[in-house]
């Protein structure tokens, strides 16, 4: 997803390549093959700060007629690397469903669309596809999720592979820690740790991470504060 900002800009928003929505879910940025349940929604927030950059997005979703689940979300960016600030303002539709629900102990297949667009060029933005597989282990104290999908950059008009693989463990009820790699192709690769805590199981949830580029000499790391906030 890059959209002519500088190079800070463009290394922090790699990270959002499949993000936000209801994918496995904040803090990951691979997603899963899961929806909400039908007539639930949620809310995911959270902060991003890489360099002298700094991004806020917020993005509701939820269940529409039990097989999809829809969401918009919108954010600002305050880039401070040149001599002037320079904030931008971001929005994103997405759409998400399952061919095959996943289940304790068994595995699940979905598909994501989605389109991100800068603020003042409609809806005319970077259109991706991407296609998840999850695995349950052990009693879902393993979640294992892969992603392979394609992006079309409008800014540069050209078609790009996307990939992504991560894994869930879940220490106990409250607790969970993620470790995942994701990159697009000509762009690298990125790995990324991250610890949810649920303050109020099934309905409120705080997280964070930290990551940064798979090469030598990589730019400043990229960290994020987020909350989720679940219906019913």
């Amino acid at each position: 997803m890059t959209f002519s900002l500088p190079r800070a800009a463009a290394c922090a928003l790699a990270c959002l390549l499949a993000c936000p929505g209801a994918q496995a879910g904040r803090p990951m940025t691979v997603d899963d093959a899961a929806i909400a349940a039908p007539g639930q929604c949620q809310l995911e927030t959270y902060a991003l700060r890489a360099g002298d950059l700094a991004e806020y997005w917020a993005t509701p979703a939820c269940n529409v007629g039990g097989s999809w689940e829809l969401a918009f979300g919108g954010a600002w960016a305050d880039d401070t690397s040149g001599p002037h600030s320079r904030t931008t303002h971001y929005g994103r539709l997405q759409a998400k469903t399952v061919f095959k629900p996943l289940e304790t102990d068994g595995w699940g297949l979905g598909l994501v669309l989605a389109d991100q667009f800068r603020a003042g060029r409609g809806g005319d933005g970077d259109l991706s596809v991407n296609v998840p597989l999850s695995v349950s282990l052990r009693g879902d104290a393993l979640l294992l999720h892969f992603n392979l999908g394609l992006m079309h950059l409008e800014s540069v008009r050209r078609h790009y592979a996307t990939w992504g693989s991560g894994v869930q463990f879940k220490l106990d009820e409250r607790h969970t820690l993620t470790a995942e790699v994701y990159g697009r192709q000509h762009n690298g690769s990125r790995y990324q740790f991250g610890i949810a805590r649920a303050l109020i199981p099934d309905r409120l949830q705080i997280d964070a991470t930290w990551g940064r580029r798979l090469t030598r000499g990589a730019a400043e790391p990229v960290v994020t504060l987020g909350l989720v906030f679940q219906s019913n």
